[in-house]
């Protein structure tokens, strides 16, 4: 069985700093999978850990969206969460939902929706984990596009794409993929990365702790 652990963190330029990058590096590691999580399912099981940093403080996503529903209410941007309105009940349950969800799930290998990172199933319990260039942030990843000349696949006739093969996972193999991004908006400019374990191997709370045997790298210097 394919699992996948999806880690994304999200920074500010006021944080591409050496503190602050010592201060994110301890988020990248490899995760257990929380008590209560179903382990028993069909597809690929993926789940997500999204991080944002605030100066020295690195927050889950769910202490993040507390955070900034207490600044928009200090600033008369927003109020105070009542459970009397319907709207706020809703998207309450809605973010509540989402949360459990990214704590693991599992999904069908189409709707695996992880930037960048295609998932093709091969005979023999196989999988092929490839990489692209999303076209969103900077800086463009160009050429290497192995399904060019394929009729038919997402990027043929794509001659400036960065599309390839990281690695493919046999049964009982890992494999680690690191990429990241600059992005502007009219906040200023952000950064986001990602680290994506992938394990081909029977399912348990541990299954991301583990040595892994392949490792793709697409980290740039954003500068």
């Amino acid at each position: 069985m394919l699992a996948i652990l999806l880690i994304e963190m999200e920074w500010l330029k006021e944080n591409r700093t050496l503190n602050g990058a010592i201060q994110r590096q301890k988020y990248y590691e490899p995760v257990r999978i929380e008590d209560g999580v179903n382990l028993s399912g069909n597809g690929i099981f993926l789940k997500k850990c999204s991080y944002y940093q605030y100066g020295n403080s690195v927050l889950s996503e769910q202490k993040s969206s507390d955070r900034l529903d207490k600044q928009l209410y200090e600033e008369g941007l927003g109020k105070a969460f009542t459970a009397t309105d319907e709207r706020e009940q809703r998207l309450a349950g809605l973010r509540i939902k989402r949360i459990q969800k990214n704590r693991g799930t599992f999904y069908n290998i189409e709707d695996i929706n992880i930037p960048c990172i295609t998932i093709c199933e091969e005979p023999e319990n196989r999988y092929r984990i490839k990489w692209f260039d999303s076209g969103e942030g900077m800086p463009r990843r160009k050429g290497g596009n192995e399904d060019l000349y394929k009729k038919g696949l997402r990027f043929a006739g794509q001659p400036n794409r960065l599309n390839e093969t990281a690695f493919v996972l046999e049964e009982g193999k890992a494999g680690l993929l690191k990429y990241n991004y600059r992005y502007m908006s009219y906040h200023g400019q952000w950064y986001k990365c990602y680290y994506v374990y992938a394990v081909n191997d029977n399912l348990s709370q541990d299954i991301f702790i583990r040595t892994y045997d392949f490792e793709y790298n697409q980290m740039a210097d954003l500068f």
